[in-house]
């Protein structure tokens, strides 16, 4: 939700109209460098909602693998150790045949490289 405020900010920033010409002929260096700075500080304020709302989306995904743990572990823990190593098992497989396809794909670039 924080995120969404702080596009819409950006957005709303971004879509302002530019200043009549006599607003820029008063402009001072330390009017604009107290713009920069406002700048800065509205850059600053999305950025930590940014952060806040990927950290509570963080969050709420380790509360659902938790739970999901938890219930996967009180009907039987002994049988989802096996099945889960079953699993790593299978994909570590996988893994391996795909380096060696790798592997395989490498070695036949480099001999037609060379010839």
């Amino acid at each position: 939700m924080a995120w969404v405020a702080a596009a819409f900010l950006a957005l709303s920033l971004s879509q302002e109209k530019p200043a009549p010409k006599e607003d820029h002929e008063d402009l001072t260096p330390e009017k604009a460098i107290e713009m920069l700075k406002e700048v800065q500080n509205l850059m600053t304020l999305s950025e930590d909602l940014l952060n806040d709302s990927s950290r509570g989306k963080a969050m709420d995904t380790e509360d659902a693998i938790r739970k999901r743990i938890t219930e996967l572990l009180k009907d039987d823990p002994a049988a989802t150790q096996k099945s889960a190593l079953a699993k790593i098992e299978k994909l570590m497989s996988k893994s391996e045949g795909s380096q060696k396809d790798a592997v395989e794909k490498m070695a036949e670039i480099i001999r037609k490289a060379k010839s």
